[in-house]
C-alpha cells in the first residue's frame, strides 16, 4: 500500500489533505447465495381421471414432465370395453346382412312388380289389385332398405363410439 497527502486547492481556500489509501486491483470470482423461502407451483394443472374402470398397461411419461396437449399419458386396458367393441362391431356385420338382404328383396319386388306392369298391358291377364299389391311391395321393401341403412349407421357409430 501507498500512503501519500496532497493538499487540494478549491476557489481560492486551503483543503486539509486526507491520507488516501491506495491498493493493487486483482481478480477475483464473486458469489453470493440468499436462502430465501419460496415454493414451485405447475403453469398448469389439470386432473386426469379415466372414464372406464381398466388396468394400467403402461405410463409414458413421468412426474414433472412436459406434456403436450394430446399427448398420450398412459394406455389402459379394460377387458370389459374390448368385449363390448367386438359385441358392437357384431352388430355391424349383421346389420350390413340386413341392408343387402332388404337390397336383394328391393330388387326381386321391383323386377316382380315390372313384370305384372308389362303383363297387364294385355287385357284381362293381370288384375289391377295385382298390380297395386305387387307397386305397394316395392315401396315397402324400399322403407325397409332405408331403416337397414340407418341401423348399419347407428352400428358403426357405436364401434366407433366404443373404440
Amino acid at each position: 500500500m501507498i500512503r501519500s497527502s496532497f493538499l487540494l486547492l478549491l476557489t481560492g481556500a486551503a483543503v486539509i489533505a486526507q491520507p488516501l489509501e491506495a491498493v493493487r486491483v486483482a481478480t477475483k470470482s464473486f458469489s453470493r447465495t440468499v436462502p430465501l423461502t419460496g415454493e414451485f407451483a405447475p403453469y398448469q394443472s389439470v386432473e386426469v381421471r379415466a372414464r372406464v374402470n381398466g388396468f394400467v398397461e403402461r405410463i409414458t411419461v413421468d412426474r414433472g414432465s412436459r406434456v403436450a396437449q394430446g399427448q398420450l399419458l398412459a394406455l389402459l386396458t379394460a377387458p370389459e370395453m374390448e368385449a363390448q367393441v367386438a359385441e358392437a362391431r357384431a352388430k355391424t356385420g349383421a346389420a350390413e346382412a340386413e341392408v343387402s338382404e332388404a337390397k336383394a328383396r328391393l330388387a326381386s319386388a321391383d323386377a316382380t312388380w315390372k313384370r305384372l306392369k308389362q303383363a297387364a298391358a294385355t287385357p284381362g291377364a293381370i288384375s289391377g289389385n295385382e298390380l297395386e299389391i305387387a307397386e305397394q311391395n316395392v315401396l315397402a321393401v324400399r322403407g325397409a332398405v332405408v331403416a337397414a341403412e340407418s341401423a348399419r349407421t347407428a352400428a358403426q357409430a357405436a364401434v366407433s363410439r366404443r373404440e
